[in-house]
């Protein structure tokens, strides 16, 4: 009895491992034959998916290097126009700001602003009375004979201490001329007056450093050997490096460019002075100013000779390294040149509708630039009126002359910059100032974080599996997303030289 119960139940257990192994069997071939089927079905549409995103990628890879050939004619209309704007509010100084005060000294009238202006003037005044003491002769022949790692060293402490005394000096020559004069109470005459004192302070500082800036290029550009020249193109060659492997938004970006449009109207005005100098130096040999460094075989005449010579070398590098820097950002960001048509709107809104808004937004140094100005070229301009004329009427002649040739210019190149920005104005378009998706490259931005691409992406969180084609909700935005969110909460307009908008002050 035993042994046939034992028998039935080997019997039982051999079915059951029978029936358990035709029925993984059949699910085996089933999953097998739906693993030949999708293979069959969809492995040329896979195929298909593959070569267009390759041929899409290509010609991505292709607009990248247009936009960088693209980009020299959108930068340089952005800066003509920006150097020219910013030259229109330095002889502002010159022309527009004596001709205000002289008008309402003689008509006994109080103009609009006259308080303002008269305290810029005092200021001004001040500041150049006091660097005026400073023997520059003495300073050229000191920063002449440093080595050329000391040159090296120092120009880089005056450019950082350049741009942190315009920082500190916008804002405050806007808190002192903000403030009014006529206060009653003592503890408020008592800030005003500090604050005036410390207005003169910072202009005498940051002028100082742009006269030593002033001469220390003026020793690179006039030495004999173009070791100096070459110290201080090295120089502009090291902004490469430190700006071109780096993420940059739209703000980013913006200041950047502004930083560019600052450096080189400021090297203009730099080379301005120091080509007067040059031209003036001497009266009996013109032909002895031309250093070797500044040549040209070609040239014959020594006032060419001076100008051209380091406008060629030293504007023409800076161009070149600029067009080089932006030309890769905008190539590892993604970033169409059109984007720049965007800043040279904004500027050209701004130097339609608000001056002062246009010199907050650029950090431009006017009051300083003018000191370094007065301070440099009055002694070689006391030189050429002693020399063009030993008269006193002679020399206020020339000097009117030269002041009413400056008004036209001032009023012509105002003019023709109020003309141009009107052009660059659409009245019918209100978001003339936004950025869209139409500014970028499509594909994947740096990010700064491992990189997703968007089949990936739809695997990974299920986008279309039990969701009927959407995404899913827990989903976290990709990096493009992120970008046009960015982008439609913050403005350009915001973005100034000085204002932590991105991730660091260019």
């Amino acid at each position: 009895m035993s042994a046939k119960v034992a028998k039935n139940k080997k019997a039982k257990r051999s079915a059951r491992s029978k029936f358990l192994k035709e029925l993984l069997l059949a699910e085996f071939e089933t999953r097998e034959h739906k693993r030949g089927a999708y293979s069959s079905a969809d492995e040329k549409r896979e195929s298909d998916l593959a070569d267009q995103r390759e041929i899409d990628e290509a010609n991505h890879e292709m607009e990248h290097l247009l936009n960088m050939v693209r980009l020299f004619f959108h930068m340089e209309k952005l800066m003509l126009f920006s150097l020219l704007a910013c030259f229109d509010c330095f002889l502002y100084y010159f022309t527009v700001f004596p001709s205000r005060l002289l008008y309402g000294l003689l008509r006994n009238q109080k103009l609009k602003n006259a308080n303002k202006e008269h305290r810029m003037l005092a200021l001004i005044g001040l500041a150049s009375l006091i660097l005026l003491r400073v023997d520059t002769s003495r300073v050229y022949h000191r920063i002449k004979g440093q080595s050329a790692v000391k040159l090296y060293m120092m120009f880089g402490v005056l450019e950082m201490g350049d741009k942190m005394l315009s920082s500190v000096g916008q804002s405050l020559m806007l808190v002192a001329n903000a403030k009014k004069s006529n206060n009653s109470s003592r503890s408020l005459r008592f800030q005003s007056t500090m604050l005036y004192l410390s207005a003169i302070l910072y202009l005498v500082c940051h002028g100082f450093i742009l006269m030593y800036e002033t001469i220390a290029l003026n020793v690179a550009v006039n030495s004999y050997s173009n070791s100096l020249l070459t110290l201080l193109l090295s120089m502009q060659f090291a902004e490469i490096k430190a700006s071109v492997f780096k993420r940059f938004d739209k703000e980013g970006l913006f200041q950047i460019t502004i930083s560019d449009i600052m450096e080189r109207f400021q090297m203009f005005i730099l080379l301005t002075i120091i080509a007067i100098r040059n031209l003036i130096a001497s009266s009996t040999s013109l032909s002895t100013l031309i250093p070797d460094s500044w040549s040209w075989s070609s040239t014959s005449s020594t006032a060419v000779g001076i100008l051209c010579g380091p406008i060629i070398t030293v504007v023409g590098s800076e161009v070149l390294v600029d067009w080089i820097k932006h030309a890769y950002i905008i190539k590892f960001n993604r970033v169409r040149p059109q984007m720049y048509d965007t800043f040279l709107r904004i500027l050209a809104w701004d130097h339609t509708h608000n001056l002062q808004k246009l010199q907050a937004r650029l950090g431009l140094p006017s009051p300083a630039l003018v000191v370094l100005f007065i301070v440099m070229i009055k002694p070689a301009l006391d030189i050429a009126l002693l020399e063009m004329s030993t008269s006193m009427i002679g020399s206020f002649s020339i000097a009117a002359m030269g002041f009413v040739c400056l008004l036209l210019s001032k009023f012509v190149l105002h003019l023709l910059l109020n003309k141009w920005s009107q052009n660059l104005e659409d009245p019918g378009n209100l978001h003339t100032f936004l950025v869209d998706e139409s500014m970028y490259v499509p594909g994947i931005p740096s990010s700064g974080q491992g990189k997703m691409d968007e089949q990936a992406r739809a695997k990974l969180y299920n986008f279309k599996a039990g969701f009927n084609g959407k995404e899913n909700a827990l989903a976290p935005p990709s990096v493009v997303e992120k970008r046009a969110q960015h982008d439609s909460k913050r403005s350009l307009k915001s973005v100034g030289r000085y204002k932590m908008v991105s991730k660091r002050i260019w």
